[in-house]
């Protein structure tokens, strides 16, 4: 007789957090809308500041991404510390889970040439 295991995990459920439109909620009720609605996970694509402020003690966990237009200045350790502590540490009480380096990255792209492996 055979006995076969899976092992099966939750789901986990988040909404991606885009700013780009008009009239748009503030970030504050934003966030009040994601825990009114019971949804524990947010992706950012920039490290905007109301936002994080707004996360603050929400337990909402987050995903941070590091724009694009950044990834090159970051190949300095002095300027990448920097953006760790002014995005990161100074945010304590932001439930961070990942820190996302780029967003659909185009090898091609000169923001991203040097930083790729090819």
């Amino acid at each position: 007789m055979k006995i076969t295991h899976f092992l099966f995990t939750d789901a986990q459920v988040g909404v991606c957090y885009g700013r780009n439109g008009d009239n748009l909620p503030t970030q504050q009720q934003t966030v009040d809308l994601y825990k009114s609605k019971g949804i524990p996970r947010m992706r950012i694509y920039d490290p905007d500041q109301p936002t994080l402020q707004a996360l603050k003690g929400s337990n909402i966990e987050l995903i941070l991404d590091v724009p694009n237009d950044q990834l090159q200045s970051l190949t300095d350790s002095t300027t990448a510390t920097n953006w760790v502590n002014t995005n990161i540490k100074a945010y304590s009480d932001v439930n961070f889970k990942y820190i996302a380096v780029g967003n659909e990255v185009d090898p091609s792209d000169s923001n991203s040439q040097n930083i790729l492996l090819q």
